[in-house]
């Protein structure tokens, strides 16, 4: 793949590649995840409760087993198969600079009810404890990061901004103000300086660095279905809720995988697996 996508992924932090699948595929994608969605809402397999209201955003584990039993089992082939396809890997490959593994899928989908933009936030503040902490992951972070959120756009939508370049330093006063003072009461705010709104057409990928400034924006009138694939290093990988899919040791999940796919999902159980079973024990 060309290596000025990795060179604007180090320099911007995001790059966008289009078409990465075709219309047919992304719609048989579109269906596939509006099925889950459904479920979903229903009852999360995962809990036993439903998944979300009217105003919920985002579901994870589209591929948990529960979503496809009474002879759906292609629904989950067509999932699996779009997460490790060439193109989707290659894409991950150059930008990681190496292997990527598996980690998660998600799915964005608008709210039915209440509509409001999202806080500006770089993801280092959910997982550090001061905000000298977080300065320090920043301003020592590798430009390539070690995970990549690959969004793929299964409607027209433009829902993501990001200030680009940030993901290689501190917020100025401005940002800062924005994204943290007063508990965050300002971090809607619609005046972040270099934000750039992306748009993205049905089959076209976002790939984003998430220590950089960014955003989502949920609006009721303007739909959303995007799969969001979450991929990390095969040298740093991340054992967590994302990660943590013991389902892949069930008999006969993975059978019905095509050879070219079913290699990438055997990495990631290789990698997880312990895990999983101390975690069962």
């Amino acid at each position: 793949m060309d290596s000025n996508l990795r060179n604007k992924w180090q320099k911007d932090g995001f790059v966008i590649v289009r078409e990465v699948f075709d219309p047919n595929r992304t719609n048989r994608l579109k269906s596939v995840c509006e099925f889950i969605l459904e479920q979903w809402r229903t009852c999360n397999p995962e809990t036993g409760e439903p998944g979300g209201n009217s105003d919920a955003t985002i579901m994870r584990h589209l591929n948990h087993p529960g979503y496809f039993k009474d002879n759906n089992v292609s629904k989950l082939t067509d999932l699996m198969d779009a997460v490790a396809t060439g193109k989707v890997l290659e894409i991950c490959r150059t930008i990681l600079g190496e292997e990527p593994l598996f980690r998660c899928t998600s799915l964005f989908m608008n709210p039915t009810r209440t509509s409001q933009d999202g806080s500006w936030h770089r993801d280092t503040q959910f997982i550090t404890k001061t905000e000298q902490e977080e300065k320090a992951k920043i301003q020592s972070a590798e430009d390539t990061g070690d995970a990549i959120q690959l969004q793929i756009a299964l409607l027209a939508n433009s829902d993501v901004e990001f200030v680009p370049g940030s993901h290689l330093r501190w917020d100025t006063a401005t940002e800062h103000s924005i994204r943290k003072d007063s508990d965050g009461a300002h971090s809607r705010s619609n005046t972040m300086p270099s934000s750039h709104r992306i748009v993205l057409q049905p089959g076209d990928a976002l790939a984003f660095n998430p220590y950089g400034l960014h955003r989502g924006r949920y609006h009721v009138d303007k739909p959303r279905r995007t799969l969001m694939l979450t991929y990390t290093k095969t040298s740093v990988p991340c054992s967590d809720y994302f990660s943590y899919q013991p389902w892949f040791l069930e008999a006969g999940y993975l059978e019905n995988l095509p050879p070219r796919t079913l290699p990438f999902f055997e990495a990631f159980v290789s990698a997880y697996e312990s895990d999983w079973n101390n975690d069962c024990s």
